[in-house]
């Protein structure tokens, strides 16, 4: 991996070979739909996701990309696309060589942890505390082909248990190597998208199946406005901000990381089974026709996780979206969330047309997104106001504001010092001297007026979009159109 943390391109052929293995694993989902069915979706969902996730957190916090790391990767990928074969046939054929395939799967990972001991002395406490657990649990799923067929899926459970609660059992969590955490959330962003996608491409697939007719457009048009608002309520919000350092969830940035990390593997699963449903839904021959009840709940709970799912993540979250706080954003997806369920029951019945019962799940989904974007509005609009007051009251010109120069391109919008205490910022302020970007004075931290206060640098302009004014802390003079003249 690159040293500044840009995402490779062998991650990115990493991601889509286990988007490969979803799609699998999705065709299975809609085959059988019946309990057992998403039993062994969720199972085979899972163990896939987390031999994603430990490799990837690999790459992310050591700095590797030699030939042997991408040999290591590639028998990952192989033996990931046997996981989701295996788990797609019969269950006396994914009881037999599903614990093999996995045993494949994470013997490379720990192959790279050992190599990343040698090489980093930073990496020692981490890569022990992994290789401890993974062995641990590699162990143990060796140990459950001896066992009954019966038995072993639950074996399989304890072992994964094990693996999942090493991160919460490094007791040194000081010592870190090489760590990027703005490249890890963009990995989660992107492999998200991947798989939102892959549901786009089911639905073509079965477009394609079926021939265009009236009533496929319309569903398909109905189905697509419910993937722009997955799309939506994760990527305006989530994939845009960054963990909190405390939160109402956990007190700890190592906790809220954790809980946002751990929260992507049920949203991903959502999506995927999302992705059969909507399918499902191209596949209604009229707009009266009933919906099946199975796929009706499909689509339902699917949609239900999807919205829960970034409801935590906008808890552990700081939103790129200065104007609308946490509560604002998930109170909508919450209500949402619940509405779907009456909804559910009333498709699912037959009591109306199948057009009727996808259009009202659409009209939730797309509501929640409406209702949190007026919210944004309306809040950006009082804020703006308030500010444009209080420069119409302080408008004039001083020796600072003539002096003033840019010091160079517009910089990254963020207020670092609010990133690193995990806190929402209102508005950025420009410091003219230093190049550098502080909240403003409606932030608790006030962290430009902070730096004025340490360096002495007196003049400030917005960075908001369509702003153009400056400001003297000096003097308290506002020059309305500074940065239109320079």
């Amino acid at each position: 991996m690159a040293d500044d943390g840009r995402v490779t391109w062998l991650e990115l052929f990493f991601d889509l070979i286990y988007v490969a293995a979803f799609i699998q694993l999705g065709d299975r989902l809609s085959a059988d739909t019946s309990w057992n069915g998403a039993v062994v979706f969720i199972g085979s969902f899972t163990l896939l996701w987390w031999t994603w996730t430990g490799t990837t957190a690999f790459m992310n916090r050591f700095a590797v990309d030699d030939v042997v790391h991408r040999l290591l990767a590639f028998v990952q990928m192989f033996a990931v696309g046997n996981m989701a074969v295996i788990a797609a046939t019969t269950p006396d054929n994914w009881r037999t060589w599903l614990p093999v395939a996995y045993i494949a799967a994470r013997l490379p990972l720990l192959l790279m942890y050992v190599r990343a001991r040698k090489r980093l002395p930073a990496a020692k406490p981490i890569a022990d505390h992994a290789l401890r657990f993974f062995s641990i649990s590699l162990v143990i799923w060796l140990v459950s082909i001896a066992l009954p067929d019966d038995v072993r899926p639950f074996v399989w459970a304890f072992a994964l248990l094990i693996e999942f609660s090493t991160p919460f059992t490094q007791r040194d969590a000081a010592v870190d190597a090489p760590n990027h955490s703005e490249h890890f959330q963009e990995r989660y962003a992107l492999f998200t998208i991947i798989v939102l996608g892959e549901t786009f491409v089911k639905s073509l697939t079965k477009l394609a199946d079926t021939g265009i007719r009236f009533e496929t457009q319309v569903f398909g048009t109905v189905g697509f406005l419910i993937l722009v608002a997955i799309w939506w309520t994760y990527f305006d919000d989530v994939a845009g901000g960054h963990v909190r350092s405390t939160s109402a969830i956990a007190k700890t940035p190592r906790f809220n990381m954790l809980t946002w990390v751990y929260t992507h593997l049920p949203l991903t699963m959502a999506i995927t089974a999302f992705g059969v449903s909507s399918k499902k839904v191209l596949g209604v021959k009229e707009f009266g026709d009933a919906f099946s009840a199975n796929y009706t709940w499909l689509l339902v709970l699917s949609v239900m996780a999807v919205l829960l799912c970034v409801a935590v993540l906008d808890l552990v979250t700081v939103s790129p979206h200065y104007s609308i706080e946490a509560p604002e954003r998930v109170g909508p997806r919450l209500v949402a969330a619940v509405v779907l369920v009456p909804l559910g029951f009333l498709v699912a019945s037959g009591s109306v047309g199948a057009l009727v019962g996808v259009g009202l799940i659409a009209a939730v989904v797309v509501a929640q997104i409406a209702v949190e974007v007026v919210a944004a509005a309306k809040s950006e609009y009082r804020i703006d106001k308030e500010v444009r007051q209080i420069i119409d009251d302080r408008t004039g010109t001083c020796e600072h504001l003539e002096a003033a120069t840019r010091p160079g391109p517009v910089p990254e919008l963020e207020c670092r010092e609010c990133v690193a205490k995990g806190q929402d910022w209102v508005q950025l302020r420009w410091c003219l001297t230093s190049g550098e970007v502080g909240c403003c004075d409606d932030t608790p931290g006030q962290h430009a007026r902070a730096r004025y206060e340490r360096s002495g640098n007196p003049v400030i302009a917005t960075i908001e979009p369509g702003g153009t004014w400056a400001y003297c802390f000096i003097c308290d003079i506002s020059d309305p159109t500074w940065l239109n003249r320079n």
